[in-house]
């Protein structure tokens, strides 16, 4: 479950794995936002072959009528043992899964929380976070770093499993993209950095083009695409013009084979927050085309990098500008270090992010039932 209307984001992974385990026989269902229009969900699910629960509303907007229907849903389906996992993916669908638990005293029905981000892991205010947490028959994280602080917190770690997310290497694979260098209006022998992610205040666009502005006064012939959109984008435009900076490009939404031409125009990619998808599996695949990953240093990215990239303080312009100039200024280490993020990327299979998720679920059910 995921109060999203977006394709993107948790809701990617989500219908990844159920693609996967339906694969192996698995009765795996997917629900999101069926309030608010979607970026063709229903064609994006029926194309993986997943069915969609749209019998559930899942709204953020939190009208009254929508949460207590979904509340008398999920319960009733709880009683009727329907489902024997509920897997959450906000915390709008945790806290509907924890009622609907607790209120069918289903001895069967567990249920997981995909802890997403860094917040996620945290007490909340007034430790309400957490309560739900404790609550929980299982937690999943996707960085070992928020795994560790949830036991700080005190969590059993029999229910909190750090599980990294997957990516198609074969489709997303090392290649040139003359063509789309073309549409921005890049040099066929330019260097180019880019970063692909949504435009919003937490992403770390604006302190890239902080760090950027360093890089372009270093550096001849290097450009920085921001491929995406997003509320902050009026603002990242503004920003770049009053750094004067004239090798900075917009490139717009891509998606599908758009998405995978973009990443083939790069010669670095960036990564520095996450955001709602806590897998960020931008950073893989990133890495299975073949490309080094400036990466933040909070997180999934530091991890999934290793030592094929660069790792960054997220928040530190000149920490960024160092590692963007170093990679852009040595075509060769750039290069070396882009095929091992390759040869790292092809290790995350959606195959095996499935069968991990799948083999953790087992083990919670082994475990006495706490979310009733």
């Amino acid at each position: 479950m995921v109060s999203s209307s977006s394709r993107t984001g948790p809701a990617e992974g989500l219908i990844s794995l159920a693609r996967e385990l339906r694969a192996q026989g698995l009765d795996a269902r997917f629900a999101a936002d069926t309030v608010r229009a979607g970026e063709n969900l229903g064609e994006h699910l029926a194309h993986a072959g997943v069915p969609w629960e749209t019998r559930l509303r899942l709204s953020r907007k939190v009208r009254p009528a929508d949460v207590l229907h979904d509340a008398a849903r999920l319960t009733a389906w709880a009683r009727e043992g329907r489902y024997d996992v509920f897997h959450a993916a906000f915390a709008h669908d945790h806290m509907l899964a924890l009622w609907a638990a607790r209120r069918s005293k289903s001895r069967e029905l567990r249920l997981v929380r995909a802890a997403q981000r860094a917040v996620d892991v945290t007490p909340g205010a007034l430790r309400q976070r957490l309560w739900a947490l404790r609550r929980s028959d299982g937690v999943v994280v996707h960085a070992a770093s928020y795994r560790e602080a949830l036991l700080r917190l005190g969590l059993d770690p029999r229910r909190v499993a750090h599980l990294s997310p997957g990516v198609d290497a074969r489709w997303f694979s090392p290649g040139t993209s003359v063509e789309q260098r073309a549409q921005w209006g890049v040099p066929a022998d330019a260097r180019v950095a880019g970063i692909v992610a949504r435009m919003k205040p937490e992403r770390g666009h604006r302190v890239l083009l902080l760090a950027w502005a360093a890089v372009e006064r270093t550096l001849p012939r290097v450009w920085l695409v921001l491929v995406g959109r997003g509320e902050d984008e009026p603002q990242l435009r503004a920003l770049a013009r009053q750094l004067n900076l004239e090798r900075v490009l917009f490139g717009g939404y891509a998606r599908g084979p758009a998405l995978l031409e973009a990443y083939r125009a790069l010669d670095v990619a960036v990564w520095l927050r996450e955001g709602n998808d806590g897998g960020c599996r931008g950073v893989l695949e990133a890495m299975a085309c073949g490309l080094p990953v400036v990466a933040g240093n909070e997180g999934a990215p530091a991890e999934l990098v290793g030592e094929t990239g660069r790792v960054v303080q997220a928040s530190d312009p000149a920490s960024i500008a160092s590692a963007l100039g170093a990679l852009l200024d040595d075509a060769p280490l750039s290069r070396a270090l882009g095929g091992a993020a390759r040869e790292r990327a092809v290790q995350f299979t959606p195959r095996r992010a499935a069968d991990a998720t799948l083999a953790f679920w087992r083990s919670v059910r082994e475990l006495p039932r706490i979310s009733g």
